[in-house]
């Protein structure tokens, strides 16, 4: 039994219990008895990926908490920006997150806590509650979850500066509602979050129906997979281990969960969203999301399917990987790179937007998404809808966008409705973590409506890589357009018949827009555009510049052009032939990194980034300041059309 502060106050907290805190059947949920079911990315998981099924708190073992999940209101698409509505956001754009007034904050540090002695308290009772005071704080994060509950507004807070281990899963409970989440944050004086070095299989579950959940200001560290620690379990030894897992069974929706200001590294995922149901209202933001691998299974930065997220203001960097792939095939002993694993990977994704992301040095694909067609009927149908790509910075990796893979029969569409614009990708295929020598920069395949607008596609720097493309448009694809896009240094020794700046292969189309492209390639041997399907094709107003030779520059269905053969071939009449004169013809990532008093490394940026928190936060590591310095250098030009 814990101890109140005094028997008035434990009277008075009865009371506001009995009288306010009992959440509605609609506001909370239960401890479900739920066997998880297996689900695959590419291939089905290693079943130690899979946890048991979760038992009931301590904390609440009632029955009335059970929950009707049909009343669960959120929207696909509705992003509760906590609590936006209420309180709005801070001047540096931090949530403000507010606890209720029957809320219980339940304090810990593992350097001054006591689990015997602890005490947790009301709102009332605490005056600044990032600075508390005189407290008697839990000792660990076990015994403080132990006294949240079921359905409430309850807080767990962590001091920063302080290091817990943890073993064994933290299972979140459900808070009341959008605005009343129950919260794991920080406290205390200093810039450096609390650190919770995790051997767990997931170290914070939310699980089954669980939502109205934020997790905050935290760095979770997967201590014994990180190969320099002198903890490191060994190379043979390495178990999966992820760090926020959210599940919902099939047939089933939950969500509204929060995401911010945390570190994540060295995990085999640092965030894992499945099970086969929706989850919906999932906001991950201002995080840093690092150093994944696996020896045993998949890797990602971050996996998610079914889902609905939001995705903003992120760094992603070197996931999915730790070394590189010693030969050619797709082996993971040591955590080698291959072609399965990526920065981020979304499956059947709907209403989900990344925003203003960072995303370096990925395994293989930056954005990798999945719209997996029915194995039992064998026709297309669209899987993935409503996504939208804004504003993000790629560096590195393989490939920049995927929206085309997996399952496709060959028979239709299966994304409805994607948008993917202002980006800036550099240096794609430059790092070959998987000795590949392509570098693909937006590649997209059965698309049902969409736009591919205002992005910068910009410098080869490594010889090596040879199969190039700027931005490639196959499948079954109806009212695409393409426009204003910036495709500049993308050096390539040779030709090839398949792929240009723009490609397009002869898969049906309809009403397909290439409009406003300013493609130089000024030393490179690559086609400006490679069209096997003109028929359903407007290609204008574009202007066009490459190294090879002219009679080359054009190619459809075998054949190659000149601009004078090619205009009435495709009916481009009005694009023009123009060598443009860009201010700074070869402004890069590492460039931008000078400009800002930095070491050209991205390693330095990275660990940059994960030093800085809500306490200290630079504008200086942002996709916004990036992006403008790139922009400034080549015109700025912006996507007018969405």
């Amino acid at each position: 039994m814990f101890k109140y502060k005094s028997l008035v106050f434990l009277l008075v907290l009865i009371g506001l219990t009995a009288c306010k805190s009992t959440p509605t059947e609609d506001e909370s949920s239960g401890d479900l008895a739920i066997t998880p079911v297996a689900t695959s990315e590419e291939t089905t998981t290693n079943s130690s990926s899979e946890p048991e099924t979760p038992v009931a708190s301590s904390a609440d073992t009632s029955s009335e908490y059970e929950v009707n999940q049909s009343e669960y209101s959120v929207q696909p698409g509705e992003f509760n920006l906590y609590p936006r509505e209420i309180n709005g956001w801070d001047e540096s754009g931090w949530s403000i997150i507010t606890p209720s007034e029957d809320s219980r904050l339940i304090y810990v540090s593992s350097s001054l806590g006591d689990d015997e002695t602890a005490e947790f308290y009301a709102p009332r009772d605490i005056a600044d509650i990032e600075e508390p005071g005189l407290i008697k704080p839990f000792k660990t994060i076990e015994a403080a979850n132990a006294n949240t509950r079921e359905g409430y507004p309850d807080w767990i807070l962590l001091l920063r500066g302080d290091v817990w281990e943890v073993h064994e899963n933290i299972q979140l409970n459900t808070g009341r509602s959008k605005n009343e989440r129950s919260v794991v944050t920080s406290y205390g004086a200093g810039d450096q979050r609390p650190i919770i070095k995790s051997d767990a299989n997931e170290t914070f579950r939310i699980w089954s129906h669980r939502k109205y959940i934020a997790i905050t200001g935290l760095a979770i560290y997967a201590y014994t997979r990180d190969p320099a620690s002198s903890e490191f379990s060994g190379w043979g030894q390495v178990t999966e281990s992820i760090a926020v897992r959210m599940y919902s069974p099939k047939e089933s929706a939950m969500g509204t969960v929060l995401l911010e200001d945390n570190d994540f590294n060295y995990f085999s995922k640092g965030i894992a969203i499945n099970g086969g149901g929706d989850v919906l209202d999932v906001v991950i933001r201002r995080n840093t999301i690092r150093n994944s691998y696996s020896e045993r299974d998949h890797s990602q930065g971050i996996y998610a399917s079914h889902a609905s997220v939001l995705l903003e203001e992120n760094v992603f960097d070197h996931n999915g990987w730790y070394k590189k792939q010693v030969d050619s095939g797709n082996e993971k002993y040591e955590g080698q790179a291959n072609v399965f694993n990526h920065n981020t990977y979304f499956s059947e994704a709907f209403h989900t937007k990344f925003i203003r992301n960072i995303f370096l040095r990925s395994s293989s694909i930056q954005n990798k998404w999945a719209a997996n067609s029915d194995k039992d009927t064998g026709v297309d149908s669209i899987i993935s809808h409503d996504l939208w790509v804004e504003d993000n910075v790629y560096v590195g990796g393989e490939i920049g966008i995927s929206a085309g893979g997996n399952t496709d029969y060959d028979t239709g569409p299966r994304w409805k409705d994607i948008t993917i614009i202002n980006n800036v990708m550099l240096a794609i295929g430059r790092d070959q973590p998987t000795n590949r020598t392509l570098g693909w920069n937006i590649d997209a395949t059965d698309w049902d409506g969409g736009l591919i607008c205002g992005n910068y596609i910009l410098h080869t720097d490594n010889l090596q890589v040879t199969n190039l493309l700027g931005i490639r448009l196959n499948g079954h694809s109806n009212d695409v357009t393409i426009s204003e896009n910036t495709i500049h240094g993308l050096i390539t020794p040779n030709p090839s018949s398949k792929t240009g700046a723009i490609s397009i292969n002869s898969d049906p189309k309809e009403n397909i827009r290439i409009s406003g492209n300013n493609i130089q390639l000024v030393g490179s041997n690559m086609r400006v555009l490679m069209a096997d399907q003109l028929d359903s094709v407007v290609l204008e107003e574009n202007k066009y510049y490459s190294g090879l030779d002219s009679t080359e520059w054009f190619h459809s269905q075998g054949v190659s052009y000149d601009i004078d053969a090619w205009r009435p071939v495709s009916g481009d009449t009005n694009s023009t032939v123009v060598q443009d004169s860009f201010l700074e013809p070869k402004r890069t990532f590492e460039a931008y990194l000078s400009s800002i008093g930095l070491s050209q490394s991205i390693n330095d940026f990275s660990q940059q980034v994960a030093n800085q928190s809500k306490n200290n936060w630079s504008r200086d590591f942002t996709a916004q300041s990036v992006i403008e310095y790139i922009r400034d250098g080549y015109g700025g030009l912006k996507c007018s059309l969405q």
